[in-house]
């Protein structure tokens, strides 16, 4: 039986974070069931989406990168204390964003996002080794971040014209959370379908600052840098200036990145439920950049492929991989697992429920309704087996 190389702690934030976020995505969807059945009187679609996009991403991705970066920069992850205050300010953010308090919410991610990056640049200023190359990405996705998150509270505290308002919207799901995709997902991706080994913590440990990169690195570094900028430029000119051909430049830019790194033309060396999880995503990425270029008019609810289809797909089967390997379960979970399945397999079938929601406007909310109720499912059932090898419970089969 392969087991995980036990590398986790009993203080890393993605015991606290994955949990939190998906019961903060279940919040965030429930608009649409309880507003269709009458439960509500109405709803928030603007609610819905920073929810989504502050709440429930953002706290897998503070789980996430609070976790990867001290292990591949060889320094140590936060104390459990910090990580509990920023999980409430993150909760209390979500209150703010249901109740409509927009500027207090937009202003409390404003706090938890220089709190993470905070923590993410001492990291890197002490690091005994570098990150993985494809993280210059993750790095200007973290600073498109926070240039959404001041757009977002100074348009809510009317500081900032509301002509940045979609633009600050944007830059977090557009910008942020697509670039942490292709960052992420360039270096884990190749590994997760079997194309290259992930380094081991010895191996990582060979690499010295001191010594510098080799130039080839440098080269693709400043090279994903280049690609990065180019990506926040094209959402701010887009959205700022209605220049619509530029989403044909995000689409060939993403597009190349995942090519470059994953050749999804090829079916994953691994065959297993989680690799398969990792390949279907990065198509949906390049399907859903693609399909708000060529059909601009649906735009918003082709959207969605990006979000539901590549975003929470990708989001189950990187979590499962953390919460196995960093908890020492077995790896072999990964191979059958049939929660990653049921989740994978409801949640597509919600992206397609949503997107074809415009096309029939006579039960468009029930559209809704039904994609919301199979994406809580999913991630439910999902939840449900990721917080028991959280709390240590194993496979003993």
């Amino acid at each position: 039986m392969a087991v995980a190389e036990i590398h986790g702690q009993p203080s890393d934030p993605y015991r606290i974070f994955f949990p939190l976020g998906m019961l903060l995505g279940i919040a965030g969807v429930s608009i649409w069931p309880l507003y269709h059945w009458g439960a509500t009187s109405g709803y928030s679609g603007r609610s819905h989406a920073f929810i989504q996009s502050d709440c429930f991403l953002y706290s897998f991705i503070a789980g996430f990168l609070w976790t990867a970066i001290p292990r591949f920069t060889g320094t140590r992850t936060p104390p459990r204390l910090l990580q509990y205050v920023v999980a409430i300010l993150i909760l209390c953010q979500a209150v703010a964003f249901e109740l409509q308090v927009f500027a207090v919410g937009h202003l409390l991610f404003v706090l938890v996002h220089c709190i993470v990056i905070g923590f993410a640049a001492n990291c890197f200023i002490h690091q005994r080794h570098p990150p993985p190359e494809t993280f210059v990405l993750v790095g200007i996705g973290m600073l498109s971040g926070l240039f959404a998150a001041l757009l977002n509270a100074g348009v809510a505290l009317q500081w900032v014209s509301p002509d940045w308002d979609a633009s600050g919207k944007r830059l977090m799901t557009e910008g942020m959370v697509l670039l942490l995709v292709l960052g992420v997902g360039g270096f884990l991706g190749p590994r997760l379908l079997g194309f290259a080994q992930i380094p081991q913590l010895q191996d990582i440990g060979k690499l010295s600052v001191v010594a510098g990169l080799p130039i080839p690195v440098r080269t693709r570094q400043l090279l994903y840098a280049a690609a990065g900028i180019a990506l926040v430029a094209a959402v701010i000119v887009e959205y700022k200036s209605n220049l619509a051909f530029v989403v044909w430049i995000r689409a060939v830019l993403v597009t190349i990145i995942v090519s470059v790194n994953l050749k999804p033309w090829l079916l994953p060396a691994t065959r297993s439920t989680l690799s398969w999880a990792v390949w279907i995503a990065h198509w949906f990425v390049i399907a859903g950049v693609w399909a708000i270029a060529i059909v601009p008019r649906f735009r918003a609810d082709f959207l969605h492929v990006l979000f539901i289809g590549g975003f929470t797909v990708l989001m189950l089967a990187v979590g499962t991989r953390v919460v196995l390997s960093h908890g020492g379960h077995s790896l072999n979970e990964e191979r059958r697992s049939w929660p990653l399945r049921i989740g994978i397999t409801t949640v597509i079938v919600a992206m397609f429920a949503r997107i074809a929601a415009p096309f029939v406007p006579n039960s468009y909310f029930s559209h809704l309704a039904w994609g919301a109720i199979l994406w809580i499912t999913g991630v439910m059932v999902w939840g449900v087996f990721i917080s028991s090898r959280i709390l240590g419970i194993r496979n003993e089969r």
